[in-house]
């Protein structure tokens, strides 16, 4: 029976009415690590109503689901109109480790949250691709920068270095 795997109870609830429902189905479906539905939860990423929603279809991916096909759709989600959105996209890309995100994620350290900036600076040291050094250095140059972020650029900065 079908309608009795886990995989299909799961699918079915993404398309549940109530937010929560389909975030705790993603949040599962990312401990099962099947593959498969990457590209249904690239596009609730990107088209889901819910920014709770969203966020959960780009946090699966910082755990087992993580795959270079989800990339395009997580730098997309750089720009989406939720903070907490960017920065789960921001820690994606950080666990991918996929080269093509260095030039979106330095772009996008002008954004207005300081803590996605945060979280861009602490994932490029991630990444580990030194063309992100100027991006982080002009950042800790910046005079109207706080601390924090400023702090997050520099380990970011120790970090390449030392790769």
């Amino acid at each position: 029976m079908a309608a009795d795997n886990p995989l299909s109870k799961l699918l079915a609830n993404l398309e549940d009415f109530h937010p929560v429902t389909r975030k705790r189905a993603i949040k599962n479906l990312a401990y099962l690590g099947d593959k498969s539905v990457i590209p249904k939860l690239t596009e609730m990423l990107l088209k889901d109503g819910s920014a709770l929603v969203r966020q959960a279809a780009a946090q699966c991916f910082q755990k087992g689901l993580s795959d270079q096909s989800s990339v395009p759709a997580l730098i997309q989600a750089l720009k989406d109109t939720d903070e907490s959105v960017r920065g789960a996209a921001a820690s994606a890309l950080g666990t991918i480790k996929d080269r093509s995100a260095v030039a979106d994620l330095c772009a996008a350290l002008n954004d207005e949250s300081q803590h996605v900036r945060w979280l861009i600076a602490f994932n490029l040291a991630k990444i580990g691709d030194k063309s992100a050094i100027g991006a982080l250095t002009k950042l800790i140059a910046d005079p109207d920068e706080i601390i924090n972020i400023k702090d997050a650029a520099k380990e970011a900065l120790r970090q390449l270095r030392i790769c």
